[in-house]
């Protein structure tokens, strides 16, 4: 069964039925499989052959999904590009890509103006905001392509910096595809009746696998909401009957420090759990996000190129732990020998629905997958119940002039028990003589008052030496990536005021 199958087996049981909801617009799931195949039967007769590279440049919309499966259905392999990318980002990835269509928004293609000329192979650009658009759908068919899609054909690349540090091309299969989207679905216990709140892009593995495919799956309805504020998702909880959230840890962090009197003002009471992916997330604030809200939280460990690999699940769930295994797990020290139970080492995950390569990057894909195991470049250990708890990017461990080394998220931890404070990210700074200055950027709550000392007392109170912060700097916002992460990159470029 792949997801194409999925959509239309869906669409045909229940086709009145709300797919996707964005504002005051609606899609039912019958309506989604008709427009998709219009948009399919649209590309084949623009030249989309099997396999062409269709880029979608799109805001997080009903469209997205509708130009996505477009592209699927009639055999194309979609290329997902990030919004927040700038025009030589997307002159690169476009150029890397192979892309020959180029599916987009007007404001992106005037953005493009000067770059889409130069792209090699790309020899149509589609704004899905125009009457050219409209017309092309309207007078295309609605009847499904006669496509044979297989198992191994690839269908998606997703353009990430992940493991390596650098942006290459995950390619995904059709089987990739549909590899863990049922077995979240399982864990969480979704339902038909359940209104999926989503505040992840599609264009994110997360959002595409873990959002819309399960969803999709049973036929829940996904309620989009492109620009993360805690009202809006307030207001879409309680106007949508909303019973589950997708987000990432720094959104959670802001909703459970909605204050209480906020919180009563809107009906809750339909949502029953959230599911928090992309990042570590903090025991004590998700904690206090369950008890303020009355659910419970699911966390859910992936990479681009490997999907979700450890899931919370109802049978198996436990706050500061990415849940179990749901695949072939070996926890591996700079030796490459496993770890005891309990010890800190390298994840490597052998998974059936891992990427078939980067594209075009055969040594960069031997660098990561060896002998069918991955390697996450990511630290994690497994307690004596099994429970694995991700501890950080290898990439983001600050090391001392002495050697030590420190995991950001044990700091974070202790600065965020202030009162005061309401996010933090600790990061090291280049020296400028090939070593780190450990720096915490402080966020304060709105109306609140913390000093350095303050701040610094804290934590020599709760921390080895050699993990203090040398500096601590307030700032009125952290910078994050458009999928919510700390940007961890942008803080390590700031130019720190001297002592």
């Amino acid at each position: 069964m792949n997801i194409k199958q999925t959509l239309e087996d869906t669409a045909s049981e229940i086709p009145h039925k709300e797919a996707i909801v964005l504002g005051a617009q609606r899609i039912t799931y019958g309506e989604l499989d008709a427009a998709s195949s219009k948009v399919a039967n649209a590309l084949l007769e623009f030249g989309m052959k099997k396999s062409t590279h269709v880029a979608i440049l799109m805001s997080h919309s009903p469209t997205w999904v509708i130009n996505y499966f477009g592209v699927i259905k009639g055999g194309g392999t979609a290329v997902l590009l990030n919004t927040a990318l700038k025009a030589p980002e997307f002159d690169s990835l476009l150029r890397d890509s192979d892309s020959e269509i180029l599916i987009t928004e007007k404001k992106f293609s005037r953005m493009l103006t000067s770059v889409l000329p130069h792209i090699p192979l790309l020899r149509r650009v589609i704004a899905a905001d125009t009457r050219f658009y409209d017309r092309m759908v309207a007078n295309s068919s609605a009847v499904s392509p006669a496509v044979d899609l297989k198992d191994e054909d690839e269908a998606t690349i997703f353009y990430t910096s992940g493991v390596l540090g650098k942006q290459k091309g995950v390619v995904h299969t059709h089987a990739s595809l549909m590899g863990t989207p049922p077995i979240i679905t399982a864990g969480i216990q979704r339902k038909r009746e359940d209104v999926v709140i989503d505040l992840v892009p599609f264009s994110y593995l997360y959002g595409l696998f873990e959002v819309l495919f399960g969803s999709i799956i049973v036929g829940s309805t996904i309620v989009l909401i492109p620009n993360f504020t805690p009202r809006a998702v307030l207001e879409a909880v309680e106007k949508e009957k909303g019973t589950i959230i997708f987000g990432v840890p720094a959104m959670y962090n802001a909703l459970a420090m909605v204050r209480d009197e906020v919180l009563a003002r809107y009906d809750l009471s339909s949502l029953r759990l959230v599911v928090s992916a992309g990042a570590k997330s903090f025991p004590k604030l998700m904690e206090t996000l369950e008890d303020k809200f009355h659910l419970s939280l699911y966390e859910v460990y992936g990479l681009t190129e490997v999907s979700a690999v450890s899931i919370s699940t109802f049978d198996s769930r436990k706050l500061g732990t990415v849940g179990k295994p749901i695949c072939r797990l070996k926890i591996l020290d700079d030796n490459g020998r496993e770890v005891p139970r309990g010890e800190i080492g390298e994840a490597v995950f052998n998974a059936p629905w891992v990427m078939k390569g980067y594209y075009k990057a055969p040594e960069l894909t031997a660098q990561v997958l060896k002998d069918g195991w991955f390697y996450t470049g990511d630290l994690v250990r497994m307690d004596e119940e099994g429970y694995v708890e991700y501890i950080e990017k290898k990439s983001f461990i600050i090391v001392t002039s002495s050697g030590l080394k420190i995991g950001p998220s044990e700091v974070e931890f202790v600065l965020l028990s202030h009162p005061s404070v309401a996010e933090v990210a600790y990061v090291g700074i280049n020296d400028g003589y090939g070593g780190q200055i450990p720096t915490a950027f402080v966020v304060l709550k709105e109306g609140q008052r913390a000093t350095a000392k303050e701040l610094s007392n804290l934590c020599s109170r709760n921390l080895a030496d050699f993990k203090l912060p040398k500096r601590i700097e307030f700032i009125d916002s952290i910078p994050k990536t458009s999928s919510g992460k700390i940007s961890r990159g942008k803080l390590k470029e700031r130019n720190l005021p001297r002592n």
